[in-house]
């Protein structure tokens, strides 16, 4: 059992000026595609799977931010979950919208997020 508080991320892309119903679709769709790969047997992050059972059991604390572009391309390329919009309602198809880390130690996660604000 992990030692200390386990929280996911979602870092939203405030570059693209999205509806608040569209950020709520796009960072479901990341907590989706998340937690289906953290469970499946291919994970990409099977180290994660532990923490995410410890952080489903005790209440799933979520965490958006907000964050530019860049922020997110810099997640993307460290292999983290990322959504790309259908370009369906209100954005460019293939914009980049949210990137998620998977459940993790809130200190490690600020490591890498920490530097960013939260979404308000």
């Amino acid at each position: 059992m992990p030692n200390s508080e386990i929280v996911q991320y979602f870092i939203v892309n405030k570059d693209l000026n999205m509806s608040a119903g569209k950020i709520g679709a796009q960072t479901a769709h990341a907590a989706t595609i998340s937690t289906i790969d953290i469970l499946s047997d291919s994970s990409a992050f099977p180290e994660y799977r532990e923490n995410f059972i410890y952080w489903y059991q005790t209440g799933m604390t979520k965490i958006v931010l907000r964050g530019r572009q860049k922020d997110l391309e810099k997640l993307a390329e460290q292999g983290y979950y990322t959504v790309r919009d259908s370009g369906r309602t209100e954005i460019e198809s293939g914009s980049l919208t949210v990137a998620a880390l998977p459940p993790m130690p809130k200190s490690e996660a600020k490591e890498k997020v920490g530097h960013l604000s939260l979404f308000k």
